[in-house]
């Protein structure tokens, strides 16, 4: 099992959300790398764009599910990338980070997009773990 260090330098601004600046896995057997995941259910039905909240839920399940394939859990994450579409959304994709990984915070980047894959997507999370 790696042990994993999140740093917060003294000379870097704080943190806008629950994230690290830097992220370490020393001793990691193995990374783990979980593609982009999006709200789409196991048959490839895509929740209507209307619900972001209810999206990111979707989003953090599949993510949950591709990490615990590959042998890894929210807690194992050192890295992931937010996608969203919307800049007045950056509010609730920093509250994804709160919610899902306060306890583990990853170092994170949070993109806003033209689009992505599906018109009815609003975000995509990808992640990096080690374990």
């Amino acid at each position: 099992m790696a042990k994993i260090t999140r740093i917060n330098p003294s000379n870097i601004s704080k943190p806008f959300a629950s994230y690290s600046h830097v992220v370490t896995a020393e001793g990691a057997q193995k990374l783990v790398f979980a593609a982009g995941q999006v709200a789409a259910d196991v048959d490839g039905k895509v929740l209507p764009p209307d619900d972001f909240d209810a999206q990111a839920r979707m989003v953090m399940q599949n993510l949950t599910n591709a990490l615990a394939a590959g042998g890894a859990k929210i807690s194992d994450v050192t890295k992931i990338t937010i996608y969203i579409c919307n800049p007045h959304d950056v509010p609730k994709a920093r509250a994804i980070l709160q919610t899902y990984f306060d306890e583990h915070p990853p170092g994170s980047t949070l993109c806003i997009l033209r689009g992505l894959a599906n018109p009815n997507f609003l975000l995509e999370i990808e992640a990096i773990a080690a374990v």
